[in-house]
């Protein structure tokens, strides 16, 4: 009876040790997937989602994209790729609440312009900029990005879909030589056909989530 009771207790322990293990190889497939793979998995869900000019977005019909939140980790690298300088101009294309811009201006004293075309995002935005203190150099305008004439922007900001980089292209060849570029994680057109001059990548440390911060100095080298 001794003997018995050794052996289903040997069994029992056996059988936990091998159910952590597989538990802990779940878990480990899952890191991989969301910091390895997470890029390219979030980057096909939104383009399947928007792109080609598609208008499914998140509680905003007939918006251009959806309204996704830069943190603030990417918001740091973003506005320090730039280069920006105190006397830059800088735009930020599809402000949202103004976070970009407002973090630049906040770091660098430069002056700058969000333009969004959602009022409520406006009206947020203009709150955030009196919030912060910028009010002498941020401004916030509602206008529909693709009427923007960026030939005094110093450096544009921007989290947009695809199809609207490749659509932003003749606007962005009116900016000033050496102006630089901004893009959170999506390239002008295809990347390949248009590299950017500096690419880097930002791991968001609360989900270990990747995300590509690209950066392309004017004249554009369209190919």
């Amino acid at each position: 009876m001794q003997t018995g009771s050794s052996y289903r207790a040997v069994a029992a322990s056996l059988s936990f040790r091998i159910l952590r293990i597989l538990l802990l190889s779940v878990l480990g497939t899952a890191a991989i997937l969301g910091g390895r793979y997470g890029y390219e998995l979030r980057m096909e869900r939104l383009e399947a989602d928007y792109g080609g000019g598609g208008q499914r977005a998140f509680s905003r019909p007939g918006r251009n994209a959806p309204y996704i939140q830069s943190v603030d980790a990417v918001v740091a690298k973003m506005i320090q790729i730039g280069t920006i300088k105190p006397d830059d101009v800088v735009y930020d294309l599809g402000c949202g609440d103004g976070r970009l811009v407002i973090a630049a201006a906040v770091k660098y004293g430069c002056r700058g312009i969000g333009f969004d075309i959602e009022e409520s995002r406006v009206a947020e935005a203009r709150e955030n900029v009196t919030r912060a203190g910028v009010e002498h150099l941020v401004e916030i305008r509602q206008q529909d990005i693709f009427t923007v004439d960026l030939k005094d922007a110093d450096v544009v900001l921007m989290y947009l879909l695809p199809w609207m980089n490749r659509k932003l292209i003749p606007q962005f060849e009116a900016m000033q030589p050496g102006s630089r570029i901004v893009s959170h994680d999506f390239g002008l057109g295809d990347i390949v056909d248009l590299p950017s001059d500096k690419t880097e990548q930002v791991v968001v440390e609360e989900d270990d989530s990747i995300h590509l911060i690209h950066m392309w100095k004017t004249p554009l080298k369209i190919r």
